[in-house]
């Protein structure tokens, strides 16, 4: 082991967690802003240590076949994604989607460096995310205790914090509750350690009832039996379990009943009252818990032995299987047929709603999932290669939705990348997966005691993250997404040792491509602030201003049609009518196949009196969007004399 690699695999290890951690804190769910900061710190450790490695200073970690597959596939999907603004419908937004596929790249890069530099590596990173998890479901939770701890938390009831988004909230929850049980169920660790991380199980499942997610619970239950099915130390994975789950069941059905904690729209006074009730509840049953775990580690060597009998994996699994058929039997009245056959006509029902309450978990309405994965196998048909561009679904879909329903994404991201990147991009995706599977399953393998019973658990994350992705978006979402690659990263390279590299010429490589990453990541989020500042300087009256705002913005983002409609405004505003003509024109020639373009530039010929090009513009944008503001605005034409 070279003499510096003990200080230098803890300074990388510290600064990767860090780094997760802001992922996760400050990522604010799938805003692109917080993307170039975080992103952009990513990029440079990632392109730092690279350096360092290759210039001779740090050894590389050594990749074997898979290793190297979902590097290579990885990136050259997110290569893929950014050659979309070629053909996207949205070139503006495959350009961020390939900032986003790039940031995770870079965090699958550093997973990889601290798997090969980082002894136990797998250790130091469940660890660490346990450690970090646990902190953000805390913190969401002291958000119902105390409702103006977080934006919005007096009028949504929903838990959602710090990811923004409660069905990320209990992806993350569910991803908790399995660290935690690891954490629990290993006997070489301390007694404080194994009690403590039965209390994150109880506050994990907590916080996954108040999101009302039916997909997170589902995932929760699917990833906890896989664990069980893995692990070793079933037993104690099951008392940890009862020891957890009891209490949260009954402090999450009490909580149901209170509508300071589960209704939106209360008063804040409402809202404080309950919270500090419920806070006194989850402060009481974690103590509880703590104390249960206590007892039974206390006296482990009595009960284990006579447990593991009965919760043998033979029948255990039977014991499962007969609930299963028996719950299945209650809840569809002895008719399971008719139940299933119900069942999916409501899920696949566009017209109605699960609600946005508890009362949702006894709902099997898809909430218009159906509807958009329709959709996005219809774009994927007729763009079987390449797609219609990264990220793009929101204005594809425009054509052929149904409704006034707004949907970033499909909400099922193996049909979202069909849909955006094609067959092309799905493969790459897949091809990636699939080479990543195999790495895990030999690093597994390949680590003995604890660092493999460790693999094993962030193993089973990657199991969550995937059967989730499938009922959702969760590549919008740093919080989700930057925490898996990093785990692939790691498990990838763990256990394997690393070599000496030496290449002056590929260290200049790496960082030329660093620093174009990070102006990639900056320029859409500088060219939004240039757009922001020319409507502030619209309404203070300096128009010249706000058309060299404008400009600036379009240099900074050419993809965008932001920056001309902004450029557009300021012109108007100082009676430059053809210039402002121009460059609404500029965006529908930018941007043909959005309704936006087309309205706009319509709404501005309507209002210089040049009624039949308004006509001809507004009724392209109603094609491009049967449902948006155009045909109002044409009713309006014709039925003026």
């Amino acid at each position: 082991m070279p003499r510096g690699l003990p200080r230098t695999a803890g300074a990388l290890s510290a600064t990767v967690l860090a780094l997760t951690g802001l992922a996760v804190f400050f990522g604010d769910g799938s805003v692109y802003a917080p993307l170039v900061w975080i992103g952009g710190l990513a990029v440079i450790a990632a392109g730092l240590v690279l350096v360092f490695g290759l210039l001779g200073r740090l050894r590389l970690p050594r990749l074997d076949g898979a290793g190297w597959a979902f590097a290579g596939l990885l990136a050259g999907f997110v290569l893929w994604n950014g050659l979309s603004v070629l053909w996207s419908l949205e070139p503006d937004r495959s350009w961020e989607y390939f900032n986003r596929g790039a940031v995770y790249l870079a965090f699958a890069t550093l997973g990889l460096l601290v798997g090969g530099l980082v002894p136990r590596a797998p250790r130091i990173l469940a660890f660490g995310l346990l450690g970090i998890f646990g902190a953000a479901l805390a913190w969401s939770l002291a958000g119902k205790v105390v409702p103006n701890l977080y934006p919005d938390g007096e009028r949504i009831a929903r838990l959602r914090a710090p990811l923004e988004y409660w069905n990320a909230l209990a992806l993350l929850a569910a991803m908790t509750m399995l660290l935690a049980l690891w954490a629990a169920v290993r006997r070489e660790h301390r007694w404080a350690l194994r009690i403590g991380a039965a209390v994150v199980v109880f506050v994990s499942a907590v916080a996954l009832l108040l999101t009302y997610s039916r997909g997170g619970a589902v995932v929760a239950l699917l990833t906890v039996g896989v664990y069980l099915v893995l692990t070793r130390e079933r037993v104690d994975a099951i008392a940890a379990l009862v020891v957890g789950l009891v209490p949260a069941v009954v402090l999450g059905a009490w909580a149901f009943t209170q509508p300071g904690i589960v209704d939106d729209g209360q008063p804040y006074d409402r809202r404080l009252d309950d919270g500090l009730q419920f806070g006194a509840g989850l402060l009481v049953a974690a103590c509880l818990v703590a104390g249960v775990a206590y007892l039974g580690l206390k006296h482990e060597e009595r009960w284990r032995p006579r447990t593991a009998k009965i919760v043998s994996g033979p029948r255990l699994a039977t014991l499962s299987a007969i609930a299963l058929v028996l719950g299945v039997l209650v809840v569809s009245r002895g008719d399971p047929v008719s139940w299933a056959r119900d069942g999916f006509r409501e899920f696949t029902n566009p017209t109605s709603q699960a609600g946005g309450g508890p009362e949702r978990l006894g709902n099997l309405n898809s909430n218009s999932r159906w509807t958009w994965w329709e959709e996005a196998w219809e774009l994927f048909r007729d763009n079987p290669v390449a797609g219609t561009g990264a990220g793009s679904f929101s204005l594809a879909r425009r054509p052929i939705r149904q409704n006034t329903t707004v949907a970033t994404e499909p909400h099922n991201v193996a049909l979202q990348f069909l849909a955006e990147t094609g067959l092309v991009g799905f493969l790459l995706i897949s091809g990636a997966g699939a080479a990543a599977t195999v790495g895990v399953v030999r690093a597994v393998r390949r680590l003995e005691g604890p660092d493999a019973a460790a693999a094993s658990s962030l193993a089973v994350l990657g199991i969550a993250y995937l059967a989730h992705a499938l009922i959702d978006y969760d590549w919008d979402f740093v919080g989700v997404s930057a925490p898996l690659f990093l785990v692939l990263g790691v498990l990838l390279a763990a256990g394997r040792p690393a070599l000496g590299v030496r290449s002056l010429l590929s260290a200049g490589g790496v960082a030329l491509v660093s620093a174009t990453l990070l102006a990639s990541l900056a320029s859409p989020w500088l060219a939004d602030r240039e757009v922001a500042s020319a409507y502030a300087a619209i309404e203070r009256g300096e128009v010249s201003e706000a058309i060299d705002d404008g400009r600036r913005g379009r240099s900074l983002n050419p993809l965008s049609v932001e920056p001309l409609f902004a450029e557009a405004a300021g012109e108007e505003a100082a009676g430059n009518d053809r210039s402002a003509l121009d460059r609404y024109i500029q965006a529908v020639e930018l941007q043909p196949h959005n309704p936006r373009t087309w309205f706009e530039l319509g709404r501005f010929e309507l209002n210089l009196g040049f009624r039949d090009a308004a006509i001809r513009d507004l009724t392209r944008s109603s094609r491009l969007d049967p449902w948006g503001p155009a045909p109002k605005v044409l009713e309006q034409i014709f039925a003026q004399p």
